[in-house]
């Protein structure tokens, strides 16, 4: 197995955090029915095991949830070498997708 460690920074809190991973995950499947398949999530605390198939290799992805950044260890096997960069570019983007706070409404004076 291949071994990917990486973090991403976020504002949230981590609660808020927590919340939004975990509904993330919960919506894999739906929101990308082609590519990922077979989700299995565990939670304790402020951690995620997430496994999964995609492009018909299994992934899984450890992460740790702190006030302002997930720490993210994957692992992709040996056979998937090839796309190491692209697996971890486009879990990374997710994950930042996911944290990226809420738009502040425009409030216009009446």
């Amino acid at each position: 197995m291949i071994e990917i460690n990486t973090a991403v920074q976020h504002c949230l809190g981590q609660k808020e955090a927590i919340a939004r991973i975990h509904q993330m995950v919960a919506t894999l499947t739906q929101r990308f029915p082609s590519q990922v398949h077979q989700v299995n999530l565990h939670m304790k605390d402020h951690r995620f095991d997430v496994s999964f198939a995609a492009y018909g290799y299994l992934v899984s992805w450890r992460a740790e949830v702190f006030d302002d950044q997930v720490s993210l260890l994957g692992f992709i096997p040996e056979s998937a070498k090839q796309f190491r960069g692209k697996m971890e570019q486009t879990v990374v983007s997710r994950l930042e997708e996911t944290l990226t706070p809420d738009p502040i409404p425009n409030l216009k004076a009446s």
